[in-house]
C-alpha cells in the first residue's frame, strides 16, 4: 500500500522535480519519499524505451560485434551449438532488447531499491522500504541522459569503433579492446562509468536524506552499493576468462 503523500511532496510539480533531481537531489528525495513510486519509475522506463527504440538502428554495429563475440565464445565452449542456432536466437534477443528495455528498467529499479534498502540497514539507516524504492526511481533519472548520449554516439562515432557495449560507455573500458583485454578488468573498468557513478551518488544522497544517517555512513553506503552492483559484471568477466 502506497503511503500518503506528505505536505512537502506537493510544493513542487513532478515535472519540476525532473529538473531538480539533477541540481537539487536532496530536496527531491525529501519531497518524494512518501509519494507514489510509479510516476518516476514509469517515466524512466518509458523514456528510455522510446529513446532506445528510436536510436536502436544507429547502434547496430555494436550489437553485431557483441553477437559475433558471443557466438564465437558459445560455439567454442560447446561443439553442439551451431552458428544456425545462434542466428535463430539472435532474432529473439534483438527483439526483446529493442522492445523490452522498458520492462527491464522497471525490474532493475525495483531490485536496486531492494538492495539499497538492505545495504542501508548495514549502515544504520531508518529508511522505509517505500522510500528506498522512491529513491531508486528518482536516482535512475540520469539513465535517461545516458541513453540519449549512447544514441548520439551511434550517429556520430565511426561504426568501426562500435565494437562492444563498453565502446559507448563513459568509462575507461571504452578505450580497451574487448577481444584482448582481461575480461575481469574490462568489466571492472566498465563500472567506473560516469552515469553509473552518478546514480550511485544519488542513491547515497537519497539514503542520507530519507534514512537519517551521517554523511560518513552515506559514503560507506555508496561504496557498498557500488560493490554490490559490480558483482554481476565481475562474475560475467570471470566466466569469460
Amino acid at each position: 500500500m502506497t503511503p500518503p503523500s506528505s505536505p512537502n511532496s506537493e510544493r513542487q510539480s513532478f515535472w519540476g522535480d525532473l529538473i531538480n533531481i539533477y541540481v537539487q537531489p536532496a530536496d527531491v528525495f525529501r519531497r518524494r519519499q512518501y509519494a507514489s513510486v510509479w510516476p518516476p519509475m514509469l517515466f524512466v522506463a518509458i523514456a528510455i524505451a522510446v529513446i532506445f527504440a528510436v536510436t536502436f538502428s544507429t547502434l547496430q554495429p555494436m550489437f553485431d560485434a557483441e553477437f559475433a563475440r558471443t557466438s564465437a565464445r558459445a560455439i567454442a565452449r560447446n561443439p553442439q551449438v551451431t552458428q544456425e542456432m545462434m542466428d535463430e536466437a539472435r532474432g529473439y534477443t534483438e527483439t526483446f532488447t529493442r522492445y523490452g528495455i522498458g520492462l527491464v528498467m522497471l525490474v532493475t529499479m525495483f531490485i536496486v531499491g531492494c538492495m539499497a534498502w538492505l545495504v542501508g540497514r548495514i549502515v544504520g539507516s531508518t529508511q522505509t522500504f517505500h522510500a528506498a524504492l522512491a529513491v531508486a526511481a528518482w536516482a535512475y533519472m540520469p539513465r535517461i541522459l545516458g541513453t540519449v548520449i549512447s544514441g548520439a554516439q551511434g550517429l556520430l562515432v565511426d561504426p568501426s569503433q562500435l565494437t562492444s557495449q563498453m565502446s559507448i560507455s563513459l568509462s575507461p573500458a571504452r578505450f580497451l579492446d574487448p577481444d584482448t583485454a582481461n575480461p575481469l578488468l574490462y568489466q571492472l573498468y566498465g563500472r567506473f562509468d560516469l552515469i553509473t557513478l552518478w546514480v550511485t551518488v544519488l542513491l547515497a544522497v537519497g539514503l542520507y536524506t530519507t534514512g537519517k544517517i551521517s554523511r560518513q555512513r552515506a559514503i560507506v553506503f555508496g561504496l557498498l552499493i557500488w560493490i554490490v552492483g559490480s558483482l554481476p559484471a565481475l562474475r560475467q568477466g570471470y566466466l569469460s576468462m
